[in-house]
């Protein structure tokens, strides 16, 4: 199989239409917006139990500011619309002491930002995404609230029923998988 150089690592990589986009995603993050390699936690693997039942997603990039993750980033290369729901569960369920404010679900063109409180889309274009020196200003404005017990249970729901609907992309080792 041929190999891509990871942008953040180095290292060798599977040559996938997934890793090209999440290559793409990694490398605009820092060369046109400005941001550390150090400020994107990458390859994060978020595990919740559903009902007695572990589900896995890994999640893309996380950007971190002061210490606080505010950015999730979730890249699907097909229908961003079908992936708001489980992607703002995500960022909504990851943390233990807050939701993670701001959510970007992208196909490395098509790009939702979203409002991951409201789950409203805040704007539509990968240029959208903040740059360092606007999350810098946007941070005392924006809420790192934890998530309320009710709204979790919700959440959860959510991605226990997409874990059922199964992801018909076989990105990664996930169980939205098929």
């Amino acid at each position: 199989m041929p190999e891509i150089v990871d942008f953040f690592t180095g290292k060798k990589m599977p040559d996938t239409d997934m890793e090209r986009l999440r290559q793409r995603v990694g490398r605009f993050l820092v060369e046109k917006k400005g941001y550390n390699k150090s400020d994107i936690e990458r390859d994060v693997i978020f595990e919740v139990f559903v009902n007695e039942k572990k589900i896995v997603i890994p999640i893309d990039y996380i950007v971190c500011l002061d210490n606080k993750r505010v950015i999730l980033i979730k890249c699907f290369p097909t229908a961003l619309i079908t992936r708001e729901k489980i992607t703002l569960a995500c960022a909504r369920l990851l943390n233990n002491n807050y939701i993670i404010p701001l959510t970007v679900i992208t196909d490395g063109f098509a790009t939702e930002v979203l409002d991951t409180y409201s789950g409203k889309v805040i704007a539509e274009d990968l240029d959208k995404i903040p740059t360092k020196d606007e999350l810098y200003k946007m941070m005392p404005k924006l809420r790192f609230e934890p998530i309320p017990e009710q709204r979790k249970e919700k959440e959860k729901k959510i991605l226990a029923a997409f874990d059922v609907w199964k992801c018909p992309i076989s990105c990664k080792e996930c169980s939205l998988s098929s």
